[in-house]
């Protein structure tokens, strides 16, 4: 059975990747004046990449004063209520209008269709970085693709700080709602879970198989460790750790929730800056960040940790014997958000006009 989902899963992979290299922009008529485009390839369920897009195209737009066309690649019969989800202040467009003031890419893949439409209709081009964009794949063909682009978007804005990308770049502080990530629950939470992990097989940079061992390798060295997972209902079928199995949470509060009662918090990203760690340290759970030699730039102190399976279990073993950890993960989160590397969700807005007025 986890043969059989394997492979239906490389091949669902592989046709989505043969289709997205070879898709054809839907062309309608010009925009309305005053307009900015936002494109989607797909609008993805649970997606924090796409939610932090609509935070950040709402508050481009609020700047600007312009009215936000969000058109949509592939669109799937979820896609309404994802847009009323994800919060985005848009109207969808069921073709992509022409001569906008502002056209904002979230997928590199759409540099190999819309330069031809600015050829005919010049226009600004700006791009989003964020979850399932090609630039996040570095060994794949989608990536081979999107590095050999040559007319690109005049300029990037990312969350966190980046590795170099091939254009002018505003980098934008991860914004985290106190409302929900927080240490001070109304009624006292126990911290009954040791060892939380963000396990979602569907992203391969979030190494799921690398959890499992972690987590096999950490119950060795203590069988009564409390382990859970959470992030993907395919965790259960796929894995037989010995762990409890929280699947997708329902809700951003009932994630809240389980990072209160989490000690540490273990979440795998090898390819970007993500906002798991902090909002970890928000709801005071230590968190820890496994890397591979990653670029000066990209590291993170006091989240980062590089090392083996032995030296990650050693290393979160070590965190667990901490009698302050709460409070030493608050500490933490205070240290980023001082640096300007966070800001509260209230403040998103202002940060994101600051960052853009750079470019």
């Amino acid at each position: 059975m986890i043969n059989l989902l394997k492979n239906l899963y490389i091949a669902a992979d592989y046709k989505r990747s043969a289709a997205s290299l070879n898709h054809t922009l839907r062309v309608g008529g010009p925009a309305s004046a005053g307009t900015m485009v936002v494109l989607v390839y797909r609008l993805e369920p649970r997606s924090g990449g796409l939610r932090n897009v609509a935070r950040i195209v709402n508050a481009l737009a609020g700047h600007l004063g312009k009215s936000i066309q969000l058109y949509i690649q592939n669109p799937e019969k979820t896609d309404a209520s994802l847009t009323r989800e994800y919060g985005f202040r848009a109207d969808v467009a069921s073709s992509l209008p022409t001569a906008a003031d502002l056209y904002v890419t979230t997928s590199f893949i759409f540099s190999l269709s819309l330069p031809d439409l600015l050829a005919k209709f010049p226009s600004r081009w700006n791009h989003i970085i964020q979850d399932y964009d090609e630039l996040f794949f570095p060994i794949s063909t989608r990536y081979y693709h999107a590095a050999k682009v040559k007319v690109g978007p005049e300029a990037f804005i990312a969350s966190g700080k980046w590795m170099k990308l091939p254009g002018r770049t505003a980098y934008l502080p991860f914004p985290v709602d106190p409302a929900i990530y927080h240490a001070s629950p109304a009624s006292a939470a126990k911290r009954d879970i040791d060892v939380l992990f963000f396990h979602k097989p569907e992203l391969p940079r979030r190494c799921a198989l690398v959890c499992e061992q972690l987590a096999e390798t950490l119950l060795v060295a203590r069988p009564d460790l409390r382990i859970a997972f959470y992030g993907s209902n395919l965790s259960k079928r796929l894995t037989k750790a010995r762990v409890e199995h929280l699947g997708a949470l329902p809700s951003l509060e009932t994630l809240g929730n389980v990072y209160r009662r989490s000690r540490v918090g273990v979440s795998f990203n090898l390819t970007n800056p993500s906002l798991i760690p902090f909002e970890h340290m928000a709801s005071g759970c230590m968190p820890v960040s496994p890397y591979v030699e990653s670029p000066p730039e990209f590291h993170l102190p006091g989240i980062h940790v590089e090392g083996t399976l032995s030296q990650l279990s050693e290393h979160v073993l070590a965190r667990l014997e901490l009698p302050d950890l709460e409070t030493q993960a608050l500490s933490l989160y205070d240290s980023y958000l001082d640096q300007g590397y966070l800001c509260r969700k209230e403040d998103f807005g202002r940060a994101v006009i600051e960052a853009i007025e750079t470019l």
